[in-house]
């Protein structure tokens, strides 16, 4: 099963964090053994803004991602061409008003799968089937 793993779910499944819930570090092993796991472009702003705001994740943080996946055949970064432009326009701003957010569950709604993230807000959104 292909997913799209939201910004921290990827970088705590890179990490082997206990921060992931069973069953979302268990879809993206699964992700990764049978097809690929997909990450927005927008994850890697949106991780460089938490590096310069809240700290929870670390300029080295990133840059070890950023490693990680560029050396990876397991994990593919997905751009943010025109139908994740228009899946992100068509979201309302009153449903889900984080940019980064926004991107990243449009990209998993352009590519029909589910979206591994923690984030209630997301979650209660209902706009992408979400693991967690």
């Amino acid at each position: 099963m292909r997913v799209v793993a939201d910004s921290h779910a990827i970088v705590w499944f890179t990490q082997r964090s206990s921060q992931l819930s069973d069953r979302a570090a268990g879809a993206l092993r699964d992700a990764a053994r049978s097809e690929r796991i997909t990450v927005s472009v927008a994850t890697f702003i949106d991780l460089w803004y938490v590096t310069q705001t809240t700290q929870a994740v670390t300029s080295a943080d990133l840059g070890r991602l950023r490693a990680v996946i560029e050396r990876s055949r397991r994990v593919e970064v997905h751009a943010m061409d025109l139908a994740v432009a228009d899946a992100y326009t068509a979201i309302p701003r009153s449903v889900l008003s984080d940019p980064w957010d926004r991107f990243i569950v449009a990209t998993a709604q352009v590519l029909s799968v589910p979206l591994v993230t923690r984030d209630s807000a997301i979650r209660e959104a209902d706009l992408v089937e979400t693991i967690w």
